[in-house]
């Protein structure tokens, strides 16, 4: 039976299911602003209601620009286009463009950041590490490979600020044409990360990372562990002992250092934060633009201004 999902999956086959499925959850929510879900196959006047427009005009930028976009993916599905959503898609791309362009950290950014800014992650992955010595030198269930997991996920993202794709990692090899993590035994030796399909993998192709000595340390133990108590082959696991997904590693890390730290994090705060540590680097040099797999002009915007330390 034809729905309102499988039509879209259909006409944007085009697309990464991961690009898919931010638009479906994405048009879920605009569905639920006035309606029930399922979203109808057929009728779109939902889209177009007063009631929603005036929803949409009192969210924040940062909704706005994800919901105008989907919007109109929504309306070309049903074949349609509408003129006021078009209007406020390119006001809201406006708008993001030129606040990127300014640099400037906005009123939430700078509520979430710490005093020691991205440097609070190196405190707390040391803390941990001396809280769970004795669960890295046994690991001998979930309980304790879920403890060492949060150990795992705070010091990989203090090393290498990628987005959610290390919930994509495989345990393999380089061979392999997905995101991996492996172990080369010939130079360069120990674990390394390879990243086949991510967001700007369209324009910078293919990435392989190897990780600095502490978390060579600490993979030599854990992954070992993931592969003694799990079967779902790859690095990060939910609390089923299944594959950890993107949304459930987005939210544990925000749990994480909002119990840790006090603040929230999202990855895009944590790679903000790290391309303001490295800001003159990255105004001099290709390094953390290669981490962040942006052009050194699109890193350059993640390094916000902070006024009041600057000013």
């Amino acid at each position: 039976m034809s729905t309102f999902i499988s039509k879209l999956r259909d006409k944007k086959s085009n697309l990464k299911k991961s690009s898919q499925d931010t638009y479906i959850r994405n048009i879920k929510r605009l569905r639920r602003v006035n309606g029930e879900l399922p979203i109808p196959i057929k009728d779109s006047k939902w889209l177009i209601s007063k009631s929603m427009f005036q929803w949409y005009d009192n969210q924040p930028l940062s909704v706005r620009r994800h919901m105008s976009n989907s919007a109109n993916i929504a309306l070309a599905i049903y074949g349609k286009e509408n003129k006021e959503w078009k209007q406020r898609q390119r006001k809201s791309m406006d708008e993001f463009d030129e606040q990127r362009r300014k640099r400037e950290l906005t009123p939430a950014q700078k509520e979430k950041i710490p005093a020691k800014g991205f440097d609070s992650l190196k405190k707390v992955v040391s803390q941990m590490k001396r809280e769970l010595k004795h669960v890295i030198a046994n690991v001998s269930s979930l309980s304790d490979l879920t403890r060492f997991q949060n150990l795992i996920i705070l010091s990989l993202y203090y090393e290498l600020p990628l987005r959610l794709d290390y919930a994509t990692l495989s345990i393999g090899t380089n061979s392999q044409k997905t995101n991996a993590i492996y172990k080369n035994k010939k130079k360069p030796q120990g674990w390394h990360i390879v990243l086949h399909d991510f967001k700007t993998a369209k324009s910078l192709g293919s990435k392989t990372f190897k990780l600095g000595s502490a978390n060579q340390r600490l993979l030599n133990k854990f992954v070992p562990a993931v592969l003694k108590l799990t079967d779902h082959g790859f690095l990060l696991t939910n609390r089923k002992g299944g594959k950890m997904s993107k949304q459930v590693l987005s939210k544990t890390l925000m749990k994480l250092t909002k119990s840790r730290i006090g603040k929230s994090f999202s990855t895009q705060l944590l790679r903000i934060l790290y391309a303001m540590k490295n800001r003159d680097v990255i105004e001099s040099a290709k390094e953390v633009s290669d981490k962040l797999m942006h052009s050194a002009k699109q890193s350059l915007q993640y390094a916000k201004k902070d006024d009041e330390k600057s000013g």
